[in-house]
């Protein structure tokens, strides 16, 4: 007899009334998305006491991570769109079957980054352009954070692959829990308070992997033993290679979206190198405080991947586009007050990380910028992952290549340098890649083009076995 308790089926996705629906899915993955961010912004504070080059350590480190772990992204982004297409069809073996097939991704790339954070850190670090006085701290963080990197992978997909199949709670408890150890952590392992090691800038990354693993063990405990929406048994334990051939097709485009993303900032970043340790530091303040708004969009991202996700499995197409453009108008009303905040008040809120005043007169500049463009990044956000639940990643991914890529980089160097605007054009050039590529996103999901993509998806997984 299995030891895990009877499935918990959540039903109100494809029933009733849309706005409840909406806000019962979206409220806490948004507040899961921000107790992801928190991880960073804590980090943030307590290495920003360390001083301008611990922040830069951390800022191009940051930037590095998010290159090599965007196949987490991708894994994420699959096993999102199976999911909830499954749980949709009220087929619950499958559903728990591509939650495993999650689990053997998860374990492959972790592997691949765990032997780049031993053996390739520092050539890294070079390669970007890190100052060689900031290179020890930041090679540090990311050893360990490669090295740990399973735990991020795993966590990821698990709070993803519960979120597809409707159950927020939960993930958003282990969230809570996590962080509560990363905010205790922190200042042991960084500043060597009582019997713990003083580790500077790695002691933040030492908190967040020790943290993640704690609450990756609570999730495996719900699943396995829990009274889950998703199960670990039984036939569910097979590798299921159409599933995981989907999984990879999906979250390829969505993983290579975020390399494009990522290319694009480390090519910045070597200019933002060239202009000293305090046009770095404040871009690492900023970009970690801007991530607040991409996390909060991902966040309701994730809840409009769901919802248009199940409906299409549930072929109800009308209630999934509505769906979309819901989601993208509350989160505007969520957010606009937020930009409202960061344009006048951005000096005070860099001081809380950095009293340098070089450091908060560009920061401000820069966050000012950010608070101008939030509007076409919510489009951007939401509306593409929401397409992505019903399997479209691909364009998702060309609009970021060519807005960031083709635009954004280009104008940013054309301003920064031949222009003479310095770090300040480079904020312009990023300014004016998010606004292109919002506006993009909102025409396209309007023509109705990624319903096209959800049932080619749905064909070939039908058509070579999909069901477990």
């Amino acid at each position: 007899m299995s030891r895990s308790k009877s499935r918990k089926i959540h039903s109100s996705v494809t029933e009733g009334k849309p706005n409840a629906a909406l806000w019962k899915l979206a409220a806490p993955m948004m507040a899961g998305a921000v107790m992801h961010n928190l991880f960073n912004l804590v980090d943030l504070f307590f290495v920003g006491r360390l001083g301008v080059d611990a922040v830069a350590a951390l800022s191009i480190s940051g930037a590095i991570l998010a290159v090599l772990i965007m196949a987490a992204i991708g894994i994420a982004t699959g096993t999102t769109a199976l999911v909830s297409h499954f749980t949709g069809k009220k087929d619950y073996l499958a559903a728990d079957n591509a939650l495993f097939q999650t689990i053997i991704l998860s374990i492959v790339c972790s592997a691949g980054i765990a032997l780049i954070g031993l053996f390739g850190t520092v050539p890294l670090l070079t390669l970007f352009g890190a100052p060689a006085e900031i290179i020890p701290a930041a090679s540090q963080y990311l050893k360990i954070l490669f090295t740990g990197s399973i735990f991020i992978f795993l966590g990821l997909g698990f709070n993803y692959a519960l979120r597809g199949a409707g159950d927020v709670i939960f993930p958003l408890k282990v969230l809570f829990v996590a962080n509560l150890l990363n905010i205790v952590l922190d200042p042991l392992l960084i500043f060597g308070v009582w019997v713990f090691p003083r580790m500077g800038v790695g002691g933040a990354a030492l908190a967040t992997v020790i943290s993640r693993a704690i609450g990756l063990a609570v999730i495996l405990r719900h699943v396995i033993w829990g009274h889950s929406s998703l199960r670990l048994e039984g036939a569910a334990l097979r590798i299921n290679i159409p599933v995981i051939t989907r999984m990879v097709k999906i979250g390829f485009f969505a993983s290579f979206e975020v390399l494009l993303r990522q290319l694009s900032l480390l090519l910045l970043l070597r200019l933002i190198t060239s202009y000293g340790t305090a046009a770095l530091a404040a871009y690492g303040i900023v970009s970690r405080l801007r991530l607040t708004i991409v996390m909060l969009g991902m966040g309701m991202g994730v809840a409009s991947a769901v919802l248009i996700g199940q409906n299409m499995g549930a072929d109800k197409p009308e209630r999934a586009t509505r769906f979309g453009m819901q989601t993208l108008k509350h989160f505007e009303l969520l957010v606009i007050p937020i930009a409202v905040l960061f344009f006048i008040f951005a000096p005070q809120m860099v001081r809380v990380f950095s009293a340098d005043p070089d450091v908060v007169t560009i920061a401000s500049g820069f966050l000012r910028c950010v608070a101008v463009t939030i509007p076409f990044l919510s489009s951007t956000l939401v509306l593409g992952k929401g397409i992505g639940g019903a399997g479209d990643t691909l364009t998702p991914a060309m609009m970021t290549g060519i807005a960031q890529l083709g635009l954004r980089v280009p104008i940013a160097y054309a301003l920064a340098l031949a222009c003479g605007l310095g770090p300040m054009g480079i904020w312009l050039g990023i300014n004016a890649s998010d606004i292109c590529q919002g506006s993009a996103m909102l025409w396209y999901f309007r023509q109705g083009y990624w319903q096209k993509r959800y049932y080619h998806h749905r064909a070939l997984l039908d058509k070579k076995g999909g069901r477990s």
